[in-house]
């Protein structure tokens, strides 16, 4: 039996459609089994939802798509063009207790960020003595995925669903690693309608991430500050999709953020997503002046870098301060006390102003390495 809907009939067909906007109710039971099809779709939006801001899962909610669900062969496919924001290509199919899905995504905009990638995801039907599905079994991964239009390492993650929890053995995308699980939770009423309210405890690694692939991820342009230098670090996301509780630690290697060059950062995080607070947060830079990062920021528009939602303050963490491009440091040492200021110059070499007792020196300075 295939139905075909639109807003203006309701009728047998052969070319049947499933057109957005409009409810269908059909008690066959195959209908059941095409529900396999948006859990596993929403597995995919979730995890982008968890690593990215959480405005494209609800960008995508509140658009109107076409698409098809073919009950006799066991196939489905839509589309949602995004306009300026992407377009989203979805294509499935079932056969006997095997599932597999397509999912395009063409310059999905995110921040100032732009990401394209084709998701896939197939696995297994496992089904009770009384033909009920008892649990599902698969694996998805990603091919010529870009990120600002340069290549980004492709995802891939090993995942089972059971009594309702999806649960995330192993995946990786990017240098990120990630496993835990995703539970539906309540539903949540909102103006009539019903939305499937999820619950996630999860673990997240990034080992060795070039920080503006991180940012890029995060929406920031690498056009609108100079970023390099190696991420790594931990997180733990727990709770409601509307209230995760993030807790992470993040440590960066010799980099840059626009002038300041770093020799080591080290930020404790927490708060919830997506408004995150520094927690005993130092960046040391490659002079020795040490920063201490104070104050709260809202992650989701971190694209915005002069957002009224971030609330940063910087303070001197050591004896050292930056003004402009001098470094001012406060030395004490057998009970006496001086005051260096610095002016680097090219080639391994500084300017250096010195007082101390009362008495000022000025010199030139080379660091020559052995």
């Amino acid at each position: 039996m295939r139905w075909c809907l639109n807003k203006n009939q309701k009728s047998k067909s052969k070319n049947p459609c499933l057109t957005a906007g409009r409810k269908i109710t059909y008690q066959n039971p195959k209908f059941k089994i095409f529900g396999i099809y948006i859990v596993i779709l929403l597995f995919d939006f979730l995890i982008l939802n968890l690593i990215m801001p959480t405005d494209i899962v609800f960008a995508i909610e509140s658009k109107t798509f076409d698409g098809r669900i073919d009950f006799l062969h066991k196939d489905i496919s839509f589309s949602l063009d995004l306009k300026d924001n992407g377009k989203l290509e979805v294509s499935g199919n079932l056969e006997g207790e095997r599932y597999n899905l397509k999912l395009k995504l063409r310059h999905l905009k995110f921040g100032r960020s732009d990401l394209s990638t084709d998701f896939y995801a197939s696995g297994v039907i496992l089904k009770g003595a009384d033909g009920r599905i008892k649990s599902i079994k698969g694996k998805a991964w990603t091919q010529a995925s870009l990120l600002n239009f340069k290549p980004l390492k492709e995802f891939a993650a090993d995942y089972g669903l059971k009594n309702g929890r999806l649960i995330i053995d192993a995946l990786s995308w990017a240098d990120f690693g990630l496993t835990g699980y995703i539970e539906k939770g309540k539903a949540v009423h909102k103006k009539g309608n019903s939305f499937l309210h999820l619950e996630a405890d999860l673990f997240l690694t990034i080992k060795e991430m070039p920080l503006k692939d991180l940012a890029g991820l995060l929406g920031i342009s690498p056009e609108d500050i100079e970023l390099a230098g190696i991420v790594s670090g931990v997180a733990r996301i727990k709770g409601p999709q509307d209230a995760l509780k993030i807790e992470a630690k993040l440590n960066a290697q010799d980099g840059t953020v626009s002038l300041v060059k770093f020799k080591n950062a080290a930020l404790d995080l927490e708060g919830i997503w997506p408004v995150l607070r520094f927690v005993h947060s130092r960046i040391n830079d490659i002079e020795g002046v040490a920063y201490e990062l104070k104050g709260k920021f809202n992650a989701k528009k971190l694209s915005e870098l002069n957002s009224a939602d971030h609330q940063v303050t910087v303070n001197s963490a050591n004896e050292a301060v930056r003004f402009q491009d001098w470094v001012i440091k406060r030395k004490l040492g057998r009970g006496q006390e001086m005051l260096e200021a610095a002016y680097p110059l090219k080639k391994n070499q500084a300017l250096k102003m010195r007082i101390k007792n009362e008495e000022e020196t000025l010199g030139w300075e080379k660091t020559v390495k052995f």
